[in-house]
């Protein structure tokens, strides 16, 4: 029996092969894409969730006046190991540099991060060579990954080789890091003792009480109570923090907290990655459903004469089952092709080496399955449906063609289902073009300094000798000065895009009370000039700064002086709260945007740095078209100075623009889905519009031979599909512009979406609508009214 399923199945599919195209098309892309976005929300779901006894696992958050951090002080690991017995073991997780591996001449930088001997006892990372229990108990011990082994050691086994660190330490492989998965907030390339990290000077001299710059991660014991761990708390503070920092309270947060703490966004891109699967597959399902229901009507004596020869409904709904299934189960073989070939890897590429993914059979066996769950319910819905509503047709009826008046209600049902296909259209399309204004209108506003004409070197190269290095590049600082092409210079720490999440709280002299948090960064002379970032009052930092001996100035921003309650800066003095020494105010700058067009401007402070090899070398050209010219030379000098990283540059009107790449990658996504959900509606509202046609095909002869014109034939065809669009625009608008609202408000700075572009969607999906049913109506209506009219 099931043979004679699948012979019919097959059977009808072919005869109504363009209904059987239109279904695989739809499908196949519609399910590629859900797949992909299924694959990144069981991702996102599933993040630092792959450790063992991953629910005893928590990091230590700070709160005090300007909010909750991921970070607190150095010190408190071992102090809170040593009070309280809930907390099995921790460990550090800290960046401060990425070391260079020296092996045999050959050079390597990888992403460091220091961390104590019990790191392996809370996080469950894999060691493709070594022991976990042993690996980290020397102080000059070095695990690496994969990709650093392979580069530096080959295929072999490299634990128990010495490696130079930073040219001047001998340190030995104890283990090779299997990959770390990309949905893990611990994210490393090369992990040593923090021992080392401790014995650093500069280091330890902010390693206190007070500085929150640490990441630390607790194991606490099975079942621990983590609300009553936390009452205690504040008695702890008293006990060890700064007499400045007593007010700040701690909180244990559980690990697969820390992405959405430490990135707020990421919990919406699930929700909307959520949502563009679910009207994915709504789409597709409403258009499979649509295009089986109409092509059902044509199979109605079909079913009748099932039922007179001794058919039960159950039969009748495995017939259906099987073609929708046979037509699904290719969709599917269709969409693994398509994802895997093209929509993983433009998906990684627009996620801009931010998590990245990587099909593996093993680990996604869960997407599969839902995958595949999802298409039997497809399958079993959009057989059950017309199967059912053709068995409830009167039998005489059917077998003698009589079906007018008895198929309203598949009428109503599918002009409904199209109108929620266009609505999502609808709104896709206003969404995909309010992201796009609003990544253009980022690209574009003024920033508040001047972006076209200056280009940036990267001048920290990780020099062999920095004491020579320096003293090589002051006069190549010299000639740049002396230059007739070149304006302005400037060396600092930091530049606009690029700029530290580096807070301090800060006081005005003389006063406890009034605290404000200050980001606070390093520039050199001329910063403000070479950016042509105007002066409120007062100056920016000279070269004749040392000779006046001036104490410790700094340069603030316009937000920063009206935190302070100042009506006027320059003079004033102010203080950091965990430091006696005062700061002097010598200029204000008018508030430029130093990070993404998103945020409001923060407090900003500039403290000085003297002329050096600080990270960054700014160059203001008189035209920018000079700029080659220049690099070249400049280039030519400093690859003189040894150094391990090569000389780069990049313009700051590029670098402003590749900043929101990320934001380039969700517009292409909502593009890529906008696109797709109207060529499906569109290609099911030809198949359904080409099936009206042909069902119609004698009273559109009779009409021609009654005088009716080909418009007025075209125009009764399509005229249902039509007013169906317009409801949609109607329906569609406010719930577009409630998305625009919502999506312009998460930005500080946002741009506007005009009436006239809700207009123009409009008037495009009815020219849409009317070109593809107009075709097939025309088509129809010039038919000859003879063949029309012959008897079937």
């Amino acid at each position: 029996m099931f043979r004679n399923y699948l012979k019919i199945a097959f059977r009808t599919l072919w005869k109504n092969r363009l209904f059987t195209g239109i279904n695989l098309l739809g499908l196949s892309l519609g399910l590629a894409s859900a797949g992909v976005l299924i694959l990144f929300i069981q991702r996102g779901m599933t993040w630092d969730t792959f450790h063992k006894d991953n629910d005893q696992i928590y990091f230590v958050q700070t709160e005090g006046k300007d909010g909750r951090y991921n970070q607190t002080v150095h010190p408190i690991l071992g102090q809170l190991v040593k009070t309280y017995p809930e907390i099995k073991t921790g460990t550090h997780f800290q960046g401060w540099n990425n070391v260079w591996i020296n092996y045999k001449g050959k050079d390597i930088q990888g992403n460091t991060k220091y961390v104590d001997s019990s790191f392996f006892d809370v996080f469950s990372f894999k060691l493709r060579y070594g022991n976990a229990a042993t690996a980290l108990k020397k102080r000059e011990s070095i695990l690496i990954n994969q990709d650093i082994s392979l580069a530096l050691f080959g295929d072999k086994n490299p634990v128990g080789e010495t490696v130079a660190v930073n040219d001047t330490l001998n340190f030995t492989v104890t283990g090779v890091i299997d990959q770390v998965p990309a949905n893990s907030s611990v994210q490393f390339e090369v992990l040593i003792p923090i021992a080392n990290l401790e014995a650093d000077k500069n280091f330890a001299s902010g390693a206190d009480w007070y500085n929150t710059f640490s990441t630390v991660y607790l194991k606490l014991t099975k079942g621990a109570n983590v609300a009553k761990l936390e009452k205690q708390f504040p008695q702890f503070g008293k006990a060890h923090f700064g007499s400045e920092a007593k007010n700040r309270k701690l909180h244990v947060v559980p690990l697969t907290e820390y992405i959405h703490q430490e990135n707020p966004a990421f919990k919406w891109m699930i929700y909307g990655a959520t949502a563009i699967a679910v009207f994915i597959l709504l789409i597709i399902s409403i258009n499979l459903l649509n295009l089986n229901t109409a092509i059902a009507f044509t199979r109605a004596k079909e079913v009748a004469v099932r039922k007179v020869t001794g058919s039960t409904l159950k039969q009748i709904l495995i017939q259906f089952w099987t073609e929708s299934g046979i037509v699904l189960v290719a969709s599917f073989i269709c969409a693994i092709i398509i994802a895997i070939l093209y929509l993983v890897p433009q998906f990684n590429e627009f996620r801009q080496g931010r998590m990245q993914l990587v099909l593996s059979w093993k680990q996604d066996y869960v997407t599969v399955l839902t995958l595949a769950g999802i298409i039997g319910l497809i399958a079993v819905v959009a057989g059950t449906y017309p199967a059912l509503h053709l068995n409830r047709l009167d039998l005489r009826d059917t077998i003698k063609g009589k079906l007018s008046g008895k198929t309203q209600s598949g009428k109503w049902t599918k002009g409904t289902l199209i109108v929620i296909q266009f609505v999502i259209a609808f709104g896709l399309v206003i969404g995909a073009i309010t992201v796009r204004k609003q990544i253009s209108f980022m690209r574009t506003a003024d920033m508040g300094f001047e972006k076209d004409d200056v280009v940036v070197v990267p001048s920290d190269l990780q020099y062999k000798n920095e004491e020579a290095a320096m003293s090589q590049f002051k006069p190549i600082l010299d000639d740049l000065n002396r230059d007739s092409r070149v304006k302005s210079v400037a060396t600092s720490g930091v530049v606009p895009t690029k700029y530290w999440s580096n807070y301090n709280m800060y006081l005005p002299e003389g006063e406890t009370n009034k605290e404000v948090r200050f980001k606070h960064v390093g520039a050199g002379a001329r910063y403000a000039e070479t950016y042509g970032i105007k002066m409120v009052e007062g100056r920016d930092f000279s070269d004749d700064i040392d000779k006046k001996g001036e104490n410790h100035p700094v340069v603030i921003n316009e937000s920063a002086m009206n935190a302070m309650g100042w009506t006027t800066a320059v003079g004033k003095r102010l203080r950091q709260k965990n430091n006696p020494e005062t700061y002097t105010v010598i200029g204000v700058m008018k508030d430029f945007h130093y990070q993404e067009l998103k945020d409001k401007i923060e407090p900003l402070l500039h403290w000085y740095e003297p002329t050096g090899l600080n990270a960054y070398l700014s160059i203001k050209l008189n035209d920018i078209h000079q700029a080659k010219s220049v690099l070249a030379g400049l280039e030519a000098k400093m690859k003189k100075i040894p150094a391990r990283k090569p000389f780069n540059s990049f313009y700051v009107s590029d670098e402003l623009s590749r900043q929101y790449n990320h934001l380039d990658g969700i517009w292409k996504m909502v593009n890529f889905v906008t696109i797709l959900a109207i060529i499906i509606a569109l290609a099911g509202i030809f198949g359904l519009i080409t099936l009206a046609a042909n069902q119609r095909t004698k009273e559109v002869g009779i009409r021609k031979v009654l005088g009716a014109s080909v418009g007025e034939i075209a125009f009764l065809l399509a005229k249902d599909f039509v007013i169906l669009v317009l409801v949609s625009i109607v329906i569609g608008l406010p719930v577009a512009y409630s998305f625009e609202v919502s999506y312009l408000q998460s930005y500080d700075y946002h741009t506007n979406i005009d009436w006239y572009i809700y207009a123009l969607a409009g008037i495009a999906a009815l020219v849409l609508t009317l070109c593809t049913v107009g075709f097939q109506s025309v088509k129809a209506a010039l038919m000859d009214p003879v063949r029309s009219l012959k008897s079937e």
